[in-house]
């Protein structure tokens, strides 16, 4: 294909040896997701560079999405056009030259998750509607501000805490807990109890015990959980999972986890540690409470934006 008198061609990047090019291609893609690149990943990735020449200038990276349930599913990474390649149709070439390629794959359907506030979000946006993408909607808010000033946002906070306390309402961290409430939660997922996406289990090895929490209501019994990870490189703290059972759900429960986990991680680590915390709209009043009030004193927020395209077309392929 020809752009601007310019030759452009695709090139599957498993069959790449040359240090310089993979070099390139990794200035493509955001640092955490260049090993997708390296060979060893080919079985459970589809990498596709737009050259000019040896010269890679456009990049699509996706991998299979890690579960038994969609096992014919890819999350699309990176798609990026250097800047000075941009507004040449090439990102609308990518994305239709690799969904060929999945879909001659046997993959079924393309999933992409994406900050509202990066640089290139409404561009991206534009471009999946136009590539008859499902509309992307906001699947999660997450917020990021220092724990010190997480009772500043409302005055009500003190009181929620005391009237859980005081309906028997208890937050203990994983340790405090023991190694059964992994197993009781999972056992309740498994069940149907609690959501699959609260599952707490793939998280095991990297949840904070410290400061993850488990929440029991009056009667005793497991109420839903917190989930927090130490991100060291990022110098904070994340609230990936945070989950009640339906009759705690509208009595501020997991809010008042929120709060304790502030506290504590303020107590052990100080007033100005960063806290990521995350709320989806499945989650109902948590997500709008979040909006009210957490966001208020934010150092930054934004929505995490979803969508998704169904592969229902004959494949075009580009390598054979």
């Amino acid at each position: 294909m020809e752009r601007l008198n310019d030759s452009i061609h695709f090139i599957q990047i498993e069959s790449i040896r040359e240090k310089e090019f993979l070099e390139d291609c990794a200035g493509l893609t955001w640092k955490s997701y260049r090993p997708f690149l390296e060979a060893a990943q080919c079985d459970n990735r589809l990498a596709l560079a737009a050259c000019v020449g040896s010269v890679p200038v456009g990049l699509w990276l996706s991998a299979r999405t890690p579960s038994e349930d969609t096992p014919k599913t890819h999350t699309l990474l990176s798609l990026f056009v250097a800047p000075e390649w941009r507004r040449r149709g090439l990102a609308t070439d990518l994305m239709q030259a690799a969904e060929g390629e999945l879909s001659a794959l046997g993959i079924s359907s393309v999933t992409t998750s994406y900050s509202s506030i990066l640089p290139g979000a409404d561009a991206m946006s534009c471009l999946l509607r136009k590539q008859s993408w499902a509309e992307p909607v906001p699947d999660r808010i997450r917020i990021c501000g220092r724990v010190g000033d997480t009772f500043a946002t409302s005055r009500a906070w003190d009181s929620l805490l005391k009237r859980l306390q005081r309906q028997g309402v208890r937050y203990l961290s994983w340790e405090e807990a023991g190694d059964g409430v992994l197993e009781q939660a999972a056992a309740m997922v498994d069940a149907g109890e609690a959501p699959a996406w609260s599952d707490p289990r793939p998280w095991k090895d990297a949840l904070s015990a410290e400061f993850s929490l488990a929440i029991f209501d009056g009667a005793g019994g497991l109420a839903g959980w917190v989930i927090c990870e130490r991100q060291e490189k990022l110098d904070r703290w994340y609230f990936p999972i945070g989950w009640v059972t339906p009759p705690e759900q509208d009595r501020g429960t997991l809010v008042g986890a929120y709060l304790e986990g502030s506290m504590r991680i303020q107590t052990g680590n100080g007033a100005s540690a960063l806290a990521v915390l995350e709320a989806s709209p499945r989650q109902g009043r948590a997500w709008r409470l979040f909006e009210k009030h957490f966001s208020t004193l934010a150092l930054w927020s934004d929505r995490l934006l979803i969508s998704q395209k169904n592969l229902g077309i004959e494949p075009t392929l580009l390598f054979e």
